[in-house]
């Protein structure tokens, strides 16, 4: 039965590096499932989700990545999904909707908005923001799972209220919606905001 694992690396960004990972999963033979790349300069951040033949335990496969990217200078963290959590997040039933919010950039505003959120049994999926230099100004879009028991209307006036308090404007609406409207980009739909 193949293991699978959660793996995340960190380190200065540098051509070459997804290059090394990936030739390393290929010499234990993994089968990946997920990958999720981010830079912020002049770091990156990869996390994979990969399975791997039996007998390819987690100090197997680390030190393996940690060899081939050693010229990188990359932290390498591995973990085993609980089996029992993953099947329940599976057949949680949610909807999928995207947040957008923008405002002048005050600090502490993600707590307030993540701390509603959590309160509301919302999940946060996907992130990106980005301050704008030029007049103080943030924007930043969420991918959020929605509890499909979760009254939709009662959750955007909470959101929305939270949000008025901090001087911030919120839109909540259904990803469907909001990727014909921006495309499947975050980065880009961000960056439309603040540029």
């Amino acid at each position: 039965m193949a293991k699978r694992y959660i793996i995340s690396l960190t380190g200065a960004n540098r051509v070459g590096i997804l290059a090394a990972v990936t030739t390393a999963l290929d010499e234990l033979r993994g089968n990946l499932w997920e990958a999720n790349i981010s830079v912020m300069p002049p770091f990156c951040s990869i996390l994979l989700m990969a399975d791997f033949p039996e007998g390819r335990t987690t100090d197997i496969v680390s030190d393996h990545l940690r060899d081939l990217c050693r010229p990188y200078a990359v932290e390498v963290r591995i973990s085993e999904p609980d089996a029992k959590e993953s099947a329940e997040c599976a057949t949680a039933l949610s909807n999928q909707y995207m947040l957008t919010v923008h405002g002048t950039d005050k600090p502490g505003m993600l707590r307030l908005l993540s701390n509603k959120l959590s309160e509301l049994g919302i999940d946060i999926r996907n992130l990106f923001a980005e301050r704008c230099e030029k007049d103080g100004t943030f924007a930043m879009e969420l991918e959020l799972a929605v509890p499909g028991t979760l009254d939709i209307t009662h959750a955007r006036d909470q959101v929305s209220t939270r949000c008025r308090e901090v001087g911030l404007e919120a839109t909540l609406e259904l990803a469907a919606e909001f990727f014909a409207r921006c495309g499947r980009n975050l980065r880009d739909a961000v960056r439309a905001e603040t540029r």
